[in-house]
């Protein structure tokens, strides 16, 4: 079917019919408002497509023939020489299109810089889309790979290509696959941290540069893919991100586990040293000009499906305002395309799978730096001395509005976990109306009883996650809220019964100085 939308709305709500009605509150995109975006605070780009004035028609996406060959997503760090001169073949061509073909690599660079901007409003809303710390950060990206995949594989006449992804979260692949380091290859990039480069092992909780070993860098990154795939993720909300809906009314700004690091993290760490907002990787208006932004989000695509696995789609969100979130995107056959959330939640049907490697990380249950009992004295004793703060737990907010703590310093509050959770609950702290000025990448981490600051490391039961923030994701950027489950963090430092917990935010980068936050609370996720 293919509709002609009169500014991309149906009438004067946008809907023809009462079955519709229930979308009002589905984000979507009005392609004819797009608009100069910020980058950076300091920096207006413009990544609007060319004609995008003009309504165009549109075809509703339909799944691929069930009979076509399964496309298989490999490691990159496994895949051969004829692939690799299959996949060199098809970029270059991609990237030899004229920008106003849509199938073009500039294009598709700029569908990230478009949608994580704010650069669309959305349909019947003077409200601004963006897909990044929210829920629909998983989705988009995956509809954005689908296409990408599809067309490089019809560039060269291969309906079995598949894109690689970069197993950052296995041994084997922790350091930048050697395709995207070959300078006569279509996949190298000038702008990457040279010193990120192989044979340096990357970080995934990347602050700044250490002299670590790689045997300690690779104990710490696993300890830390448990808590931000495992522990730190038993509940939807968590791991996908907060609810985002259409309007203002609608707006959130609450990212889940993964996305906050490895996802911002990585970008960060591949992302030039040299330039102000660690472009291009570690922007997010510029980061898909660099070939290994596609590896990478297949790798996160990939880890959305190991989680839904690990918790046997049990969390799968069933909302249908996600469900009938859509977006558009150009194909292979240059026709642009409405796809819903909804069409997207079986790789199978969408023609792709990955090859299934081992995750090592799924049995890296961190154990505590110090005896439980024993930190829980030390604490009492430093309280006594007027060393910690006390927060109440329900109006937390209060004691730092309406300006807000800094937090240029570490901050160590007293949090009530005030009443016994429900069978099925997950406790949950939370760091909220978080602010964040400048364009510095900005990290935080949140530790629970933590005793002795020279042992914080993501390998301690003590840490309970981090906040990585890369700047520019939309010049409109309200207040943030960082959810943590710990339930099981509680049980492993024998603090699950205990009336209240310590609390500690510990910035990791000298930009913290330039964030406030609105409080500290306990919450109970069903």
């Amino acid at each position: 079917m293919i509709v002609e939308l009169e500014g991309w709305s149906l009438g004067k709500n946008g809907f023809t019919d009462d079955s519709n009605k229930r979308a009002l509150k589905a984000v979507g995109p009005n392609l004819t408002t797009c608009h100069p975006s910020y980058g950076r605070t300091d920096l207006l780009v413009n990544c609007c497509p060319p004609g995008f004035q003009s309504p165009a028609p549109f075809v509703d996406f339909q799944f691929p023939d069930p009979q076509s060959p399964l496309r298989i997503r490999r490691p990159a760090h496994a895949v051969d020489a004829d692939f690799l001169a299959k996949y060199d073949k098809a970029l270059s061509i991609m990237k030899s299109l004229p920008h106003d073909d849509p199938r073009s690599f500039s294009r598709h660079a700029n569908l990230h810089c478009l949608f994580c901007t704010g650069a669309y409003d959305q349909q019947n809303y003077n409200a601004s889309v963006n897909i990044h710390r929210t829920w629909l950060f998983f989705p988009w990206h995956r509809m954005m790979l689908y296409f990408h995949e599809r067309i490089i594989g019809s560039l060269i006449g291969d309906e079995t290509f598949a894109l690689p992804f970069w197993a950052w979260d296995i041994p084997e692949g922790m350091v930048m696959p050697d395709m995207y380091t070959n300078k006569s290859s279509s996949f190298f990039h000038t702008q990457r941290d040279a010193s990120h480069l192989p044979p340096n092992t990357a970080d995934l909780n990347y602050v700044s540069d250490t002299n670590i070993s790689r045997e300690d860098q690779l104990d710490i990154n696993l300890s830390f893919m448990y808590n931000q795939m495992v522990s730190g993720a038993r509940k939807t909300e968590l791991f996908m991100g907060c609810k985002y809906k259409a309007g203002t009314e609608g707006y959130c700004d609450g990212p889940g586990t993964i996305e906050l690091a490895p996802h911002n993290a990585l970008h960060t760490w591949v992302g030039s040293n040299l330039n102000p907002g660690r472009e291009d990787m570690g922007a997010f208006y510029s980061a898909a000009r660099d070939p290994i932004f596609y590896a990478h989000h297949s790798n996160i695509d990939r880890l959305w499906e190991v989680w839904r696995e690990v918790h046997k789609h049990q969390l799968d969100t069933t909302d249908p305002d996600w469900l009938e979130s859509f977006f558009f995107f150009y194909d292979e056959n240059l026709r642009l395309v409405r796809i819903k959330v909804g069409d997207v939640l079986d790789i199978i049907k969408l023609g792709y799978a990955y090859e299934h490697v081992h995750c090592p990380w799924l049995n890296k249950r961190p154990k505590p730096s110090f005896s439980p009992k024993l930190a829980r004295q030390m604490l009492k004793t430093k309280e006594n001395e007027n060393k910690l703060q006390m927060l109440s737990t329900h109006f937390s907010s209060l004691d730092y509005e309406p300006h807000g703590q800094a937090l240029d310093a570490s901050l160590t509050v007293k949090v009530r976990n005030h009443r016994s959770k429900e069978k099925e609950e997950e406790t949950v702290i939370v760091v909220h109306g978080i602010e964040v000025k400048g364009d510095a990448y900005v990290k935080f981490e949140v530790y629970v009883n933590l005793v002795d600051e020279s042992k914080i490391s993501p390998k301690f039961r003590e840490f309970a996650g981090t906040f990585a923030h890369i700047p520019g994701a939309a010049a409109n950027m309200r207040k943030i809220d960082l959810k943590l489950g710990v339930s099981e963090l509680l049980e492993d430092l024998e603090a699950d019964q205990d009336e209240s917990i310590w609390v500690t935010l510990l910035p990791r980068t000298p930009s913290c100085s330039n964030i406030t936050i609105g409080g500290v609370r306990m919450e109970y996720i069903k």
